[in-house]
């Protein structure tokens, strides 16, 4: 096994562990009142502008943005890696939302009722735009390392993390998740990129 891919592997081990933490936290009376009182204080600074912004931003982690950038995505692998990567990352996409949609059945949590901006259907935890956000804009951030004159490549992954950053901010604003929905979003989302990595790696 390359050091590579052992480190991608590792790498999904501790995340899947800090997703479990969450899983396991987020039912402790201490850890509930945090979440109410994160969201409590962004109810507090609300503007007109800053809900515009965020609900720009979370337009970026809805179905109606992933289907067709991942048509656009698995196109852009397809011109350089051809069906192999056309085929990587719709399945990768496919798999992870199901993914997300199970494990959002199995811990069954309500979504916040602290003054919620939008009206969400389904359960709360894991957040599906923080996990399928990490997914999605990881495999971007991954073609976009190759396709990218070299001296912009190093600013790849610090946008990723900003992005990713207000894309999970976004949630919390409109109060539709909690803070622990968004890290375990995170948490789970990138395991499962860590996890395509180490078989990409090694294919």
């Amino acid at each position: 096994m390359s050091r590579q891919r052992w480190l991608y592997l590792s790498l999904a081990l501790v995340l899947v562990l800090i997703f479990l933490l969450l899983a396991a936290a987020m039912r402790l009376p201490a850890v509930q009142s945090g979440d109410l009182l994160v969201l409590a204080a962004l109810m507090r600074i609300r503007t007109a502008a800053a809900t515009a912004f965020f609900k720009f931003i979370t337009f970026f982690g809805t179905s109606t943005f992933f289907y067709p950038a991942t048509a656009v995505l698995g196109i852009a692998f397809y011109t350089r890696w051809r069906w192999r990567g056309f085929l990587a990352v719709v399945l990768a996409m496919l798999v992870a939302n199901g993914m997300m949609e199970w494990l959002k059945d199995f811990y069954h949590r309500p979504r916040p009722t602290l003054g919620p901006i939008e009206i969400v259907p389904g359960f709360s935890f894991p957040s599906g735009h923080a996990m399928m956000g990490s997914v999605f804009f990881g495999l971007l951030a991954l073609i976009l390392r190759q396709i990218i004159p070299p001296r912009y490549r190093s600013y790849v992954v610090p946008a990723t993390v900003v992005f990713l950053f207000l894309l999970g901010g976004s949630r919390l604003y409109l109060g539709v998740h909690y803070p622990t929905d968004i890290l375990a979003g995170y948490a789970a989302g990138t395991a499962f990129l860590a996890l395509f990595l180490a078989w990409w790696n090694a294919r």
